[in-house]
């Protein structure tokens, strides 16, 4: 099968990692694929399979009417609100038989409803997103939280939807992990790490996450590593300052190999006011290690087995997560509960199910639920 993967605005997040796993693990499975991003030089595309074609992707669809024409395949694939309206309209006017799919990541009607501020805003782009997702010939959601709050909330109904895991776990992940560590306070015999990882942003709450650190008891003796780039670095680092805890926090900026980090650190912890479903809680639970989340919208209480795999606190309270967090440092959840969790987010296995998926769309099949 003859697959593109379109991601226009190539960042580090999510789709972005979800985009390259799986255009290595489709080309593994003997698919023709091609990744069109807007940067071809990002950490994320270090590695990829020969058999994947990276190629640039300008802005909007004629930048993608232009590739897809010169390169037509029988499936396109997006992530992101502008590449799935581009990818409809390039269809339009390739005038051909293209199936379009997108994967949705987080839940949108929570997304749509944070921009509080325009009302009016949001109830036009909820319009919009409902209308457009209505001309898709499939989508594939992240957790089943997503996809209820697509059925449900958003008003999608009659165009076959599938939960698939996303592919985030590598085959090589030993040999990841075997690196030497990356930072001095990863070193073998070092104070326990707490590790945050994601944008800099304010949907990940980072704020609560330094309160809740600053709260841990001293003879821990702790350190808090966030691991990402973003405009709230300079508010974070202030805060921290205040805490008293600065000595105690760094951030090392945004890194393109996680693996090394999260095998080494004590636990992971994701404050986010919302996430579809975290790929580092994934990763960490891959390699073993503790992990605790808020209960936000999304699929991480799905993950995490509604707090059986790791404490689970309500988005925002400091003193929550500063209990689950000492709690994940002195009762860590068992490494092989979480590597077995985390088994189905393997590359190989999210490929070949991602793959039926797509099949599944470019023959008609209706329904094609799961």
């Amino acid at each position: 099968m003859h697959v593109a993967l379109a991601v226009g605005a190539f960042g580090s997040g999510g789709v972005e990692r979800v985009m390259t796993g799986l255009a290595g693990g489709l080309s593994q499975l003997g698919c023709e694929v091609d990744l069109l991003v807007g940067r071809t030089g990002h950490g994320y595309l270090r590695g990829l399979p020969d058999g994947v074609c990276v190629a640039p992707l300008g802005a909007g669809a004629p930048a993608l009417t232009a590739a897809l024409r010169s390169r037509p395949p029988e499936l396109v694939f997006t992530g992101k609100l502008a590449d799935d309206r581009a990818a409809l309209d390039a269809r339009e006017q390739l005038a051909c038989g293209l199936r379009v799919v997108t994967t949705v990541g987080t839940p949108l009607s929570v997304s749509l409803a944070a921009k509080r501020f325009n009302p009016l805003y949001t109830w036009r782009q909820r319009r919009r997103v409902r209308r457009d997702y209505h001309r898709l010939d499939g989508i594939t959601a992240v957790s089943h939280a997503v996809a209820d709050d697509l059925r449900h909330r958003i008003g999608i109904s009659g165009v076959p939807l599938r939960v698939l895991p996303n592919p985030v776990v590598p085959d090589d992940l030993d040999r990841r992990i075997g690196a030497r560590a990356p930072h001095p306070w990863l070193a073998p015999g070092g104070p326990p790490v707490v590790l945050a990882v994601g944008g800099l942003r304010k949907v990940k709450d980072f704020p609560t996450l330094l309160r809740a650190f600053a709260r841990l008891p001293a003879d821990l003796d702790a350190r808090l590593m966030l691991l990402g780039e973003g405009r709230e670095r300079r508010k974070l680092a202030a805060l921290a300052g205040r805490l008293g805890i600065g000595e105690r926090v760094t951030m090392p900026g945004f890194v393109a190999e996680p693996f090394p980090y999260l095998a080494r650190a004590s636990a992971l912890v994701v404050s986010s006011r919302r996430e579809g479903l975290s790929n580092v809680l994934v990763e960490a639970m891959a390699v073993g290690t503790p992990v605790a989340a808020t209960a936000c919208p999304g699929g991480v209480a799905e993950l995490l087995e509604g707090g059986r795999l790791g404490p689970l606190t309500p988005v925002g309270d400091v003193s929550a997560l500063a209990a689950s967090i000492e709690v994940l440092l002195l009762e860590p959840t068992p490494p092989r509960l979480l590597r077995a969790a985390a088994a189905p987010y393997g590359i190989a296995a999210s490929a070949a199910d991602y793959l039926d998926f797509f099949r599944a769309v470019a023959a008609g099949e209706p329904g094609s639920t799961g």
